[in-house]
């Protein structure tokens, strides 16, 4: 494996900074890999045209081919809308602003890094919950859709949702952005696992992002999710994961309600995401080989059915 140029650049400038993302950029630019070859020409010349107009665009297609810039752009704008929670150009901002959900295109400096999740609660003790703040991944992917497909939509605000929407879809098919769990220990909620904290997990199969693969393997449940495929931003080392992802079920690949995937996140969080070795409270757990590899089998899954889904999406707006 060998590791990309930009990435050392990203990797000064951004530090061993903690992480709080939906899959690492692998996992994001794998579900976009998946995504790419099923969309229609006029889809993909539209898409082109439309992510020439981000402002990271030049960094994007940097050490790619010409026939192949379209592919590496559209990959590596799946993870723009992380890439601004470390630009300085951007700022942090409070999901209760009359702001919070605007949609104005590039001249938006927020980073509004609640639209990444929807923290819909549960408990399995039966400790008081606290339900989803708005607006976030379930509210923000139907309104960014409607302003990428509606003709009225000026080409800056749909580059922009564009980029946000091959972020989002990925991020609600990680089933820990789709819940928060509630028990005795954890009485204000875990805030998606990001406060489960974790150890014995292998390094991801693919590690190629100096920020953190040197520091060993993640050592929170969120993060371990995050990097369960991959940790890097190798483009031809994302497009041989992509190529060897599982097929995703046609019934499920054609469903076009961002709620009911979110629904689906919510059980597999319940069912395989909060399992044994997983307890009650914060941990530390131990993370044996068996749960990795459902763990693995469980991301590959994920990322294939939000590469289809994402194709949909696009294809639907822009292939007319």
């Amino acid at each position: 494996m060998k590791t990309h140029g930009l990435m050392v650049v990203l990797a000064v400038t951004l530090g061993a900074s903690g992480r709080v993302w939906a899959w690492d950029d692998f996992g994001h630019m794998e579900v976009a890999a998946a995504a790419f070859p099923a969309l229609k020409p006029k889809t993909k010349a539209r898409v082109s045209q439309l992510l020439k107009l981000n402002p990271s665009y030049a960094n994007w297609i940097v050490g790619a081919a010409k026939k192949d810039q379209a592919r590496v752009a559209f990959m590596r704008a799946a993870t723009w809308a992380d890439a601004i929670k470390s630009d300085h150009a951007y700022k942090d901002d409070d999901q209760k602003a009359p702001t919070a959900a605007q949609n104005i295109g590039y001249t938006d400096l927020l980073r509004h890094k609640y639209w990444h999740y929807v923290d819909h609660p549960f408990s399995p003790d039966g400790t008081p919950t606290v339900e989803a703040t708005q607006p976030n991944a379930e509210t923000q992917i139907p309104l960014l859709r409607e302003a990428l497909c509606a003709p009225s939509t000026s080409d800056d605000v749909k580059s922009y949702d564009l980029a946000w929407l091959l972020h989002l879809v990925g991020d609600v098919h990680q089933p820990l952005h789709c819940v928060s769990r509630y028990d005795h220990d954890t009485p204000s909620g875990d805030r998606g696992g990001n406060l489960i904290k974790i150890a014995g997990n292998a390094q991801p199969p693919v590690c190629d992002d100096p920020r953190f693969c040197p520091f060993g393997p993640p050592d929170e449940l969120h993060a371990f999710y995050d990097d369960i495929t991959g940790s890097g931003y190798c483009a031809a080392e994302v497009a041989t994961a992509a190529a060897a992802l599982p097929k995703p079920p046609a019934a499920k690949a054609v469903i076009r309600d961002p709620a009911t995937w979110i629904q689906e996140g919510q059980e597999l969080a319940r069912t395989i995401v909060y399992t044994s070795p997983i307890g009650a409270g914060a941990g530390p757990f131990s993370i044996d080989a068996a749960y990795q590899k459902r763990a693995l089998a469980l991301g590959k899954q994920r990322i294939a059915l939000a590469g289809a889904r994402l194709a949909n999406l696009v294809n639907d707006c822009l292939s007319k």
